[in-house]
């Protein structure tokens, strides 16, 4: 008899062959935690909405196509991003930036105003993602701390200023921060009391829903109560603003060849948003993989980041960015896995039929959540801490902060930029020359300063705290020399060059110049601790260190061998 014919087996949908994307999709998804990643992503669309929403009021677009931003970017971001966590959509942060530059060009959304939107989103794109495809997210560190702190503060208070107008209910006025703090003024006799009190409302119940449970969705509940309130109330016969019409539409194709003028302000924008983003896409993917225990890609990130605002110009919606805020409430939530997601995205697309019912929406109630984005962005205790710990990098915050406030957003952050850059090389072109002793009883070598270390006859051993290149070597030479004439008996000169962890052509020749003198004046010259990358240096310059200094493995190796 012969052998009965197998019976196929069912093949799990995690070894089908399907491209990498997909598979993600459901990667670490059990019978045990879906549920769970549901829930999750049910909890990320409720607190994402009113932030879509919101966030086209900065942008200055209907305020659908901020639906279409967040659906689409997660969407291509699932497939194409790396961190399972990383929330991706239409984010607060940089909306100021694109509307006031590219708001010179064309009135708030005009059909030409939101063809620049969607071509500066294809533009920002395509730098990101090839700063991902190349494999350049170190880039993403480029900006100090104290720079991104004083620059999202800068941020935070255009946000308030450009806000203020919705929360008092008057009407707005001015280009500049300064001109709409004048209009404000002007227009105070006319504050609506009703509007304030829904908008500072708002802002309350947010703050605390973030103490007692962020995973509720506070800011949404506010939303609709307030919403609920103004339609029972009739307060929009009482000079409160609604957000009006919202019609739910398929994406829509824009881009067009624009004028030589309109491509220089979608580039400019476009390369401040690029830094932004990547600063932002960066810090947020690394503390979320970080909260989740996974390991972070972030040039895939960037690639997935750059394909969303690809995708989302293409589809006639704005820039896009990762959104710390979405991302943490997905790790609060519980979400651990791209379904959750999947499903915040899902949900959104289920639920745009119903986008008309956002019209009753106040939109001093918008502002309430716009002013809880900019009281996070303006982090006065990371300010507090810059100050206590260096006051130049506090006083780079503060030009960061100053000059996206009253210069605008691409000067503010290019001045900052530039200060930070500065700082740097300052203090690399002012190291320090240690003096070095030992320490009595040990081989250990440490400063002078310390207890129980001590000099050691005809021995100077010194350390030199920074690279070793153009903008220092006089330095180095000089210090040098002024040590060796505090200590005449000097005979042996010991460099620790632990901390020198390269030299460029100009440091070369100076130290072979010193090299050279001493030798001349019968003082020996060692080399200690030198890196593998020091070391191929001066062995590759051929005949310019004349002659070499010996080099040890360490500072006390040497001066032993120079003693002998």
């Amino acid at each position: 008899m012969s052998d009965p014919a197998p019976v196929p087996s069912r093949t799990p949908i995690a070894r089908r062959r399907l491209p990498r994307g997909l598979l993600e999709l459901f990667a670490g998804v059990s019978r045990a935690t879906w549920r769970g990643e549901v829930v999750a992503g049910v909890t990320v669309l409720a607190i994402m909405i009113p932030q879509q929403l919101a966030t086209s009021q900065l942008a200055r677009v209907p305020a659908f196509l901020a639906m279409i931003a967040f659906i689409v970017a997660m969407l291509t971001f699932l497939l194409v991003g790396s961190n399972p966590i990383l929330t991706v959509g239409a984010d607060s942060t940089i909306a100021p930036l694109f509307a006031v530059a590219l708001l010179r060009l064309a009135p708030a959304e005009s059909t030409s105003y939101l063809e620049l939107v969607a071509a500066t989103a294809v533009v920002t794109g395509l730098a990101v993602a090839a700063v991902g495809w190349f494999r350049l997210g170190w880039l993403g560190d480029f900006l100090s701390l104290p720079i991104i702190t004083g620059f999202l503060a800068g941020i935070g208070v255009i946000i308030i200023v450009d806000q203020l107008p919705h929360v008092l209910g008057v009407p707005p006025g001015g280009e500049s921060v300064g001109a709409r703090v004048t209009a404000l003024a002007h227009h105070l006799a006319l504050t609506n009391g009703w509007s304030v009190v829904i908008a500072l409302g708002t802002l309350a119940l947010i703050l605390l829903g973030e103490r007692l449970n962020p995973r509720l969705p506070f800011a949404l509940a506010a939303i609709l109560g307030f919403s609920v309130v103004a339609g029972l109330l009739s307060l929009s016969h009482h000079g409160v603003q609604e957000l009006g019409a919202v019609v739910a539409g398929a994406p829509v194709f824009r881009l067009r060849w624009l004028s030589g003028r309109d491509w220089g302000s979608v580039v400019t924008t476009s390369l401040t948003l690029v830094i932004v983003i990547m600063s932002q896409s960066a810090a947020t993917s690394r503390v979320s993989a970080d909260q989740i225990g996974v390991a972070d890609d972030l040039n895939r990130d960037f690639l997935g980041v750059g394909l969303a605002n690809v995708v989302v110009g293409l589809c006639g919606s704005f820039p896009v960015d990762a959104s710390p805020t979405g991302t943490t409430v997905t790790a609060i939530a519980g979400g651990r896995t791209k379904l959750t997601g999947l499903v915040a995205a899902i949900g959104a697309l289920v639920l745009s039929p119903f986008a008309a019912l956002a019209h009753a929406i106040p939109l001093a109630a918008l502002a309430g959540v716009l002013l809880y984005v900019a009281v996070r962005l303006i982090d006065v205790t990371q300010l507090r801490a810059i100050a206590r710990v260096d006051r130049t990098e506090f006083g780079v915050a503060l030009v960061s902060l100053a000059g996206v406030v009253v210069l605008g957003v691409e000067a503010g952050l290019a001045i900052a930029v530039g200060l930070a850059i500065l700082q740097r090389t300052w203090r690399s072109a002012r190291p320090h020359m240690i003096e070095l002793g030992r320490r009595r009883g040990t081989t250990s070598w440490e400063p002078l300063a310390r207890g129980d270390v001590h000099r050691v006859d005809h021995v100077l051993a010194v350390l030199f705290d920074e690279d070793l290149y153009f903008a220092n070597a006089s330095v180095f030479r000089r210090e040098l020399y002024d040590l060796l004439g505090r200590e005449p008996a000097t005979r042996h000169l010991v460099i620790d060059a632990a901390a020198m962890s390269d030299l460029d052509y100009t440091g070369l020749v100076v130290l072979g110049e010193v090299v050279r003198d001493l030798t001349q004046d019968d003082i020996t010259v060692a080399l200690a601790r030198a890196t593998h990358r020091v070391r191929a240096r001066m062995e590759h310059a051929g005949g310019v260190v004349v002659p070499a200094p010996v080099l040890y493995e360490s500072v006390d190796e040497a001066v032993a061998a120079v003693q002998e």
